[in-house]
């Protein structure tokens, strides 16, 4: 479906042409719709609502940028898309800060801005609610990256007779971006980039900044890789904020949460249909596990529904027993200590492969083991809405 209507700020006549003929066939532009200034661009928004308004920045980058910020506050129900004659990453990222939704070189305006218009304005529909699964860790070495990985994997496979599409994967380790490294995807701009801007986050705003590892996941970095392990500030309503828009915009998403405080472990375990807390049979994390546990509990966390699973497990090569350590985390009877099995050179050439292990080694117990937690997770049918995406 087209997007009806748009306006255009620009004094550039190729500007105005490449944008017209990208319209032709999917939107509209009028001589009236091109706008010469910001103040006209306002005024022009404040007499009726649009879907997109296109600023071009080559004259005065900051000072136009700067200027978008309150009129995307302002008029909320318009998408910006700033228009520019290069990819600077300085601009590209606080374009995302003051609201853009997308930041496109004037070059690829004839190719590219159709569909950027239908992926930014589509059609009013009824909104997707899709599940949400949040994997932690109780240290370093536990596989939660490859759990992400080939849980959302899995999920996206299983989906498929249900056209619900890929599965996201949230890379929320700012330090290293291991879910990116695994999947072999990079980008100028991430998840973190998305906290730290100003107005909503939702569904729209999520898909645009996903980048495609493949037909069955899609990933949502950390940030770009040139600033990975710089100080962070994570604002947990916005954190949960963030998890709903990816619930609005995919059937599933897998955050990778690894190392995050525990106030944000709270909002995405009250966001998440499960949540997966990994540790391996050691002493450190087997006391890493029942402090974050009496950690998550104090903060408000149901953690009957928190799933302890052992990774890396090998039945007779293992120091502590299982038993030894339901008891040294305080289980009660009724709740149960999960086991996924010690496959490293299987794992290790799958991320090599920089593929999940439903592609790079199907027949493996590892991959079986995952396999039969998404299928339960599909079984519950937690998520009514997700038939209908």
């Amino acid at each position: 479906m087209p997007v009806k209507h748009v306006l255009l700020l620009t004094n550039e006549t190729a500007t105005v042409s490449a944008v017209t003929s990208a319209l032709e066939s999917n939107g509209k532009l009028d001589a009236a719709d091109v706008c010469r200034s910001l103040s006209d661009l306002a005024a022009r928004l404040e007499q009726s609502a649009v879907p997109a308004a296109l600023v071009d920045i080559d004259d005065h980058p900051h000072q136009t940028l700067a200027a978008i910020e309150p009129l995307a506050r302002r008029f909320t129900d318009t998408r910006f898309v700033v228009l520019s004659g290069s990819l600077q990453s300085d601009l590209l990222l606080e374009a995302m800060q003051v609201g853009a939704r997308h930041f496109m070189v004037k070059g690829s305006i004839p190719g590219d801005l159709a569909g950027v218009l239908r992926r930014l304005c589509p059609p009013q529909s009824k909104t997707q609610r899709g599940g949400a699964v949040t994997i932690l860790s109780a240290g370093g070495g536990c596989g939660a990256t490859t759990v992400a990985v080939n849980l959302a994997a899995e999920l996206a496979l299983l989906g498929q007779t249900s056209a619900a599409g890929p599965s996201l994967v949230v890379d929320m380790d700012h330090d290293y971006g291991a879910a990116a490294t695994y999947l072999g995807v990079d980008g100028e701009y991430g998840l973190l980039d998305l906290l730290d801007r100003s107005g909503p986050i939702d569904a729209e705003l999520i898909q645009s900044t996903a980048l495609k590892h493949s037909d069955q996941i899609q990933a949502l970095i950390s940030t770009a890789r040139g600033r990975l392990g710089g100080a962070v500030s994570m604002d947990p309503m916005r954190v949960g904020q963030m998890v709903n828009a990816c619930k609005n915009a995919y059937a599933w998403t897998v955050v990778d949460a690894s190392r995050v405080p525990f106030a944000v472990m709270v909002q995405l375990a009250a966001q998440s249909d499960m949540t997966m807390l990994l540790m391996q049979l050691t002493i450190k994390d087997i006391r890493v596990a029942r402090q974050t546990l009496a950690g998550l509990a104090q903060l408000g966390v149901a953690t009957d529904g928190v799933r302890l699973v052992v990774c890396r497990y090998h039945r007779r090569k293992m120091l502590i027993s299982l038993e030894e350590a339901r008891n040294a985390l305080g289980l009660a009877p009724t709740k149960s200590l999960e086991t996924l099995s010690n496959d490293y050179q299987t794992i290790t050439s799958a991320v090599n492969l920089g593929k999940p292990l439903a592609l790079a080694a199907p027949r493996s117990d590892f991959r079986r083991e995952i396999l039969k937690i998404a299928t339960g997770l599909i079984a519950a049918e937690r998520v009514p809405a997700r038939s209908k995406a």
